[in-house]
């Protein structure tokens, strides 16, 4: 597949006909509600007080959708994401980029010149997400990951940093020696660099790379203005700064969280924004919480866990990260077993990420059918011989359960751990789940009665 760029996705999606066009002039302070109401994506072409700006938003916010962007069935997404995981490209360095035919510094800096509005009835302010954020370590190299960031002054914001991750590693070793930690935050990107960038790679790897193996081609990468990082050259816009040596300290949230509840106050870091640069006529993105980071994450989660069944030698048929899930915590699997291997698909599942519960079934079930899934369950499964339970594994702290709030600043929960094996049971001839067939039912057509 060649490489296709953020506006090329939204052309795609017209031409699909998911995508609403709103040509009547909005208040930022009405894009919130009409992006809920409206069931395509959404493209505002008129925002009151922002005449050199447009936005779109819920382009990913369901899996039809996020298929439309892979080129691809929606049963085949995990797969397609493996294989570019399989293929990887390495960018390519540019010297000019789209992202900065308009270059804001020293006092031009501004972020409310930028139309991010107010999301949710309870965030503490509005938020930049939909986020790639760039960052780099003297010793471990380049790093990409994806952090929302609360307005907090013209040119600071808070950003989420309470997670477990990389950057966050790379900025408390240089907390460790009193510095800042360089960032650059990218916007309006493909989904394939969102994709990339939500990947729990290791920690050398890069996530461009993936990228350009999602594309087929190599990732134009431009030099920042004011930092020494590299961005995608064909953003919509930049952001460029530090994040400030102050550790965890500042009051960030709440923020309606991809789990579908409104998250509490939290402390975190201040990044500090020292150059701005876009396009001529920028197109802001509005990433649509829960659902359009729900379904990014999830084939994310999906091909770490195919990734993980393979390892283990268990082959797999079938994956899925439900949204009830919110893709992230959640894994069913169907595998072609062997003795044991339940089990076994079961530990691998168990390893991905802060995966918190696994189902495992044979190859005769559909896993997409929650009837299907709930009969394997309630037939395969003896509760005190099939369900794992396994502690202390490392969680994330928007989830309830884990009393994150108990921790103090900057402390990192965990979370127990289930998995429930829904496969025949060894020992059990399969000729005892033989399921029922209708007698008669290939010598009639019921047409042919009516």
């Amino acid at each position: 597949m060649a490489r296709k760029g953020f506006r090329d996705f939204v052309d795609d999606l017209e031409q699909a006909g998911e995508l609403c066009r709103v040509t009547k002039e909005v208040d930022p302070r009405q894009i919130p509600g009409l992006m809920a109401q409206a069931p395509e994506a959404t493209f505002f072409e008129n925002i009151t007080g922002y005449p050199d700006w447009r936005l779109a938003g819920a382009l990913v916010s369901t899996r039809k959708r996020l298929a439309i962007s892979m080129d691809c069935s929606q049963d085949d997404i995990a797969f397609r994401f493996e294989e570019a995981l399989g293929r990887l490209i390495d960018p390519i360095h540019v010297n000019e980029g789209a992202c900065q035919e308009v270059v804001h510094t020293g006092d031009d800096v501004d972020l409310t010149a930028i139309p991010y509005p107010l999301m949710h009835v309870f965030d503490g302010g509005p938020y930049l997400s939909g986020t790639l954020v760039v960052s780099n370590d003297p010793e471990y190299g380049p790093n990409v990951g994806s952090y929302r960031l609360m307005y907090r002054t013209p040119r600071e914001t808070g950003i989420d940093l309470v997670s477990s991750s990389d950057m966050r590693f790379y900025y408390q070793r240089a907390l460790d020696q009193g510095k800042p930690l360089e960032i650059a935050v990218a916007i309006g990107l493909h989904p394939f660099e969102m994709l990339a960038s939500s990947y729990k790679a290791p920690i050398r790897s890069n996530e461009f790379a993936i990228a350009g193996g999602l594309h087929g081609e190599a990732v134009p990468l431009v030099k920042c203005k004011t930092v020494d990082l590299e961005v995608p050259a064909d953003a919509e816009l930049v952001l460029e700064g530090e994040l400030l040596p102050i550790g965890w300290t500042a009051d960030e949230g709440p923020f309606g969280e991809f789990n579908q509840i409104s998250g509490d106050v939290k402390w975190n870091p201040i990044f500090r924004v020292k150059c701005i640069t876009h396009r001529r006529d920028p197109i802001f993105y509005l990433l649509q919480m829960p659902l359009e980071n729900d379904w990014l994450s999830a084939p994310v989660t999906e091909a770490a866990g195919l990734q993980a069944l393979r390892v283990a030698s268990v082959e797999p048929v079938s994956i899925r990260a439900p949204v009830g899930s919110c893709g992230y915590w959640g894994l069913v699997a169907s595998i072609r077993k062997r003795p044991g291997e339940g089990k076994n698909a079961l530990l691998a599942l168990l390893s991905v990420a802060e995966v918190k519960y696994a189902v495992v079934t044979d190859d005769d079930i559909n896993i997409h059918d929650p009837d299907e899934l709930d009969w394997a369950m309630a037939l395969r499964v003896q509760a005190d011989k099939d369900v794992i339970i396994l502690t202390g594994a490392r969680a994330k702290h928007i989830d309830p359960s884990v009393r994150a709030w108990e921790l103090g600043k900057g402390g990192l929960p965990t979370t127990a751990k289930m998995g429930i094996d829904a496969t025949i049971p060894e020992g059990i001839p399969k000729k005892f789940y033989k399921r029922i067939e209708q007698y008669g039912v290939d010598r009639v057509r019921l047409e042919d009665f009516l």
